[in-house]
């Protein structure tokens, strides 16, 4: 059966979305105007893993160059020269997904919200099982929310 063609992605897109680390080198070049050394990727890929130690990115470097890069490379997403990576093409696909990523920060804040006003509903109305229950829910959205804070 072949599947319907809006179910489909283009091969690039599947390339860059089915690996964190492909996304960022992404996000890392298009903060740098398309072009960064692979060391300045490597120190942006160990903050948002949040483990600068020596060994993580010698790790990184290592899954750069022999899988990630090549890869994109070979998709025709990026240009590697002497240590230098040029982004060349991102499909359209990609961007609609790293907006989409981004603006779902809010949605912690949102959780944080609801909760806090269904916990005010129940200390108005006397119910312990609501506020228990608003608590729980409170403390599961700042959790989430804080969470969220850390990846971006």
């Amino acid at each position: 059966m072949i599947p319907p063609i809006f179910f489909t992605q283009p091969q690039s897109s599947k390339t860059i979305l089915g690996n964190d680390r492909r996304m960022w080198v992404v996000e890392c070049l298009r903060k740098n105007h398309g072009k960064a050394e692979i060391g300045e990727i490597v120190d942006y890929i160990a903050n948002l893993e949040g483990n600068n130690t020596r060994r993580h990115r010698k790790s990184i470097y290592v899954s750069l160059v022999q899988t990630h890069l090549p890869k994109m490379e070979r998709e025709g997403i990026v240009r590697v020269n002497r240590g230098t990576v040029e982004l060349l093409d991102v499909p359209k696909e990609v961007d609609r997904y790293m907006k989409i990523k981004k603006t779902s920060v809010t949605w912690p804040l949102i959780y944080v919200t609801f909760s806090g006003i269904a916990l005010i509903a129940s200390l108005l109305r006397n119910s312990s099982e609501g506020v228990i229950i608003s608590l729980l829910l409170l403390g599961v959205a700042i959790f989430h929310w804080i969470k969220a804070s850390e990846q971006w």
